[in-house]
């Protein structure tokens, strides 16, 4: 079961402050990264995963060795989506802590709440160490509109896409599990979208992007023989019969965590889901954290 930290480290100046509020989110003190490889300083015994929210989808995991971000870099798109405010954003893009050292980035598709091309392209540039593993859409994206593309294709691994299809690559040592999962029907069937199962500090990840809401489609991939000890979903998946199904019987997650919340829904959705799933976290405070 995931615990909250107890935030610690420095305020938030501010005009970060102002910024968060004028979103319509919840304000917290951003707590101090515990570096990679000096984890159990930190770490409440027996926990080996911390896992940060960024914003919307955005989530960034760390265990004592390795560091994973999922549609974490991502600039403002729409009002109704949650994004980091510029000076946050700034950080993240020039790898500065907590955001330093990330051994993998994935993108689950290529919509501007869950990516921006300059974005990924200046973390890569910031973080010589990262790689990128994502659609080829994705990919296409950031060698089209990052003009310094060149200097980063190198660490760029795209991932073919065929819908239902899996693939599995280990990608920075980390062997991930690509999903094409879809976004659904009509103007959304020709979007390439990723889930992403892994492991990292013992526990299995699950994260589903804007997967296609669909029963055939999650029985397919046998999701719920895997194991997974947590599930981001979108927060609809959690207030739609369909979606709780999927969870529920096709998906099987020893916990859940909420995600894709809007900036001024948070206490809403959260009584909704907490109705359902009474031990699901929802993601609606930017930066906050848990540890398992």
């Amino acid at each position: 079961m995931l615990r909250r930290l107890q935030f610690v480290g420095v305020i938030l100046a501010a005009s970060v402050t102002a910024g968060l509020l004028a979103l319509g989110c919840r304000t917290v003190e951003p707590a101090s990264f515990i570096a990679t490889g000096d984890m159990n300083e930190e770490l409440p015994q027996g926990k080996s995963v911390e896992v940060r929210y960024i914003a919307n989808e955005g989530v960034l995991i760390s265990s004592r060795d390795k560091r994973v971000l999922i549609d974490g870099l991502h600039r403002k798109y729409d009002d109704a989506y949650a994004y980091l405010p510029d000076d946050e954003r700034e950080k993240i893009e020039a790898a500065k802590p907590p955001f330093e050292n990330i051994d993998l980035i994935l993108v689950s598709h290529y919509h501007g709440d869950h990516f921006h091309p300059e974005s990924v392209g200046r973390y890569l540039q910031s973080s010589p160490k990262s790689l990128l593993a994502t659609s080829e859409q994705v990919v296409a994206e950031v060698a089209a509109k990052f003009s310094s593309y060149a200097t980063i294709k190198g660490r760029i691994a795209p991932v073919t896409y065929s819908f239902k299809e899996r693939i599995t690559r280990n990608v920075g040592g980390i062997d991930v599990e690509f999903l094409s999962v879809g976004h659904g029907t009509g103007r959304f069937a020709a979007i390439q979208n990723l889930a992403h199962v892994f492991t990292l500090g013992g526990k299995k990840f699950l994260h589903v992007g804007d997967a296609e809401m669909s029963v055939p489609l999650f029985d397919h991939y046998d999701l719920d023989k895997q194991g997974i000890d947590v599930a981001f979903m979108p927060a609809w998946f959690l207030t739609n019969a369909e979606g709780r199904t999927i969870i529920r019987e096709h998906i099987k997650p020893k916990h859940i965590i909420a995600v894709h919340v809007g900036p001024t829904e948070a206490a809403s959705l959260e009584q909704q889901i907490k109705d359902e799933f009474p031990d699901a976290d929802v993601f609606g405070t930017m930066l906050e954290k848990r540890v398992l």
